[in-house]
């Protein structure tokens, strides 16, 4: 008997048990999630509740103020629940501390009878509430997580994690006492009514059908999640990538873009839409229109792009199902997204 081919596979099978024991199938960074199936959570009907959070920067409304806008979702027929430190104003820039707001969403996650969770606001702070969180449980009891901008964060580690995901407006952004495009997009969403949009021609176009799971979502966040646990999956699936902003100079665009050039990420997907660029300054110095700077980074990558779709920090801001198969068809007359 070899003494040597013994110990040599004793410890082939140590390796392999820790290698096992150290892989966690629940932690959303794990290899185990390459292989999980993609979840779509049940739609909406009259009558369910939905969960009302903020994670992100502390509200300025008055409290009667924000009641009307949430009296919106309930007369689409959902009754409400509140996170308990929605108001609050304790957290400084927050409305509470990163356990206090994560507990909030937490609560919503754990609770059977809330089918849905829509985030006041967005701002910044969703990425402090991440390592305090049990998404997984999305898994378990899936139910719709709605929001933009700083939700970006959320719509990331969800798409690890293989949940969809809404990319909507917030309460905070609803129209009141006029008919409010953004607000009723996001209700269709919510009750699976929402099947494709036809959008009118844009000079910037580039002609083309491209399928792939939609994944992006604000600039800004995707360039500063590059690298981290919950960057960009642009490989376990071909991926259409949206991409919007506000309040950025076009140079610090022009930052973000080459980082997503350089990292290899535009030349990953299959397929781009360019939500809205709101707010964008320093565009006189630059001597190029922002559309003019962003077709440099598309036009040699043989894919279909979509210019200004009329999602994100605009009038209105269209829902979009996150972490979902969707199909793009781009032609010299019109674009048209597919559910």
């Amino acid at each position: 008997m070899n003494i040597k081919k013994i110990l040599y596979g004793c410890s082939l099978l140590l390796a392999i048990f820790f290698t096992a024991c150290s892989s966690n199938p629940t932690d959303p960074n794990s290899n185990h999630n390459l292989d999980l199936p993609v979840i779509c959570p049940p739609y909406l009907k009259i009558g369910d509740t939905i969960g009302i959070v903020n994670i992100s920067s502390k509200i300025s409304d008055s409290p009667d103020r924000c009641d009307s806008l949430l009296e919106v979702i309930r007369s689409w027929g959902f009754h409400l629940k509140l996170g308990k430190h929605l108001y609050d104003k304790a957290g400084g820039w927050f409305p509470a501390s990163d356990e206090e707001r994560a507990s909030d969403l937490q609560e919503m996650l754990d609770n059977k009878n809330v089918r849905a969770v829509i985030f006041f606001r967005g701002g910044y702070g969703a990425v402090r509430t991440l390592d305090f969180l049990n998404l997984m449980q999305l898994r378990k009891d899936p139910k719709w997580l709605v929001g933009y901008s700083d939700l970006t964060t959320i719509h990331n580690a969800l798409r690890k994690i293989k949940v969809q995901s809404i990319h909507a407006t917030m309460p905070i952004n609803f129209k009141l006492n006029t008919i409010d495009e953004s607000a009723i997009s996001l209700r269709e969403a919510l009750m699976g009514r929402l099947k494709e949009y036809n959008i009118s021609y844009d000079s910037f176009n580039q002609e083309g059908s491209a399928e792939g799971t939609l994944v992006g979502g604000n600039l800004s966040l995707l360039t500063t999640l590059n690298g981290t646990d919950i960057d960009l999956d642009l490989t376990s699936a071909p991926t259409i990538l949206l991409i919007e902003d506000v309040g950025e100079s076009i140079y610090a665009i022009d930052r973000m873009m080459q980082l997503l050039k350089r990292s290899g990420k535009l030349k990953a997907v299959k397929g781009i839409i360019f939500g809205t660029m709101t707010n964008i300054s320093s565009q006189s110095s630059w001597n190029k229109s922002l559309n003019e700077m962003l077709k440099e980074y598309t036009e040699n990558l043989e894919i279909p792009v979509i210019f200004n779709f009329p999602s994100g920090h605009s009038y209105p801001n269209m829902s979009l199902y996150m972490g979902r198969k969707i199909r793009i068809d781009v032609t010299y007359t019109s674009s048209k997204i597919t559910f």
